[in-house]
């Protein structure tokens, strides 16, 4: 822990060396800005997040369809178990161990496909983030714009703060 924090320090204070020597005539100016309440309240990616939900949504659909059949035919085996030849009721437990099996595979390919759709929306989002600090920090002369929880920013002054400038211009 220790040699993290000391690792975070020394590549803080190289980088703030580099850049002071860079800019040597003009003034250091650092920003800073937070990604997750850049996409927690940008009506843009509110908008992403809701296509997200849709797809999520309609790939969820062949598997909630498969989970009913196979409570459907659960509930036949359990009321009318009893009533049924033997055979019947092998039957209706092997389609059940069979449903068993296929709702297993469709949850496992519905959370990897889910997992797909996140990192999706994620790169998306991070690239357009992206051009836009480039775009104010081009425009306002910032010298370093750090993430503020990624960077190990312990502290910043809320001056320093861009993070509505990008929401602003994300929208």
């Amino acid at each position: 822990m220790k040699k993290g924090i000391v690792c975070v320090a020394s590549v803080f204070f190289c980088l703030l060396v580099l850049c002071a020597a860079h800019v040597s005539a003009q003034a250091l100016k650092i920003g800073v800005f937070e990604v997750q309440k850049v996409m927690r309240e940008s009506k843009t990616f509110e908008g992403y997040r809701q296509d997200l939900m849709k797809q999520v949504e309609a790939k969820r659909k062949p598997l909630k369809d498969r989970e009913d059949s196979a409570r459907a035919t659960e509930e036949k085996l359990r009321k009318e178990g009893e009533k049924l030849s033997v055979n019947e009721r092998r039957a209706l437990q092997e389609k059940l161990e069979n449903d068993a099996r296929d709702i297993r595979r469709l949850r496992e390919d519905f959370e990897v496909e889910v997992r797909k759709l996140d990192a999706q929306l994620a790169q998306k989002a991070l690239g357009m983030i992206g051009g836009v600090i480039k775009n104010i920090a081009e425009k306002e002369g910032y010298t370093v714009i750090f993430e503020r929880s990624a960077a190990g920013v312990a502290y910043a002054q809320d001056a320093v703060d861009i993070t509505g400038k990008i929401i602003q211009q994300i929208k």
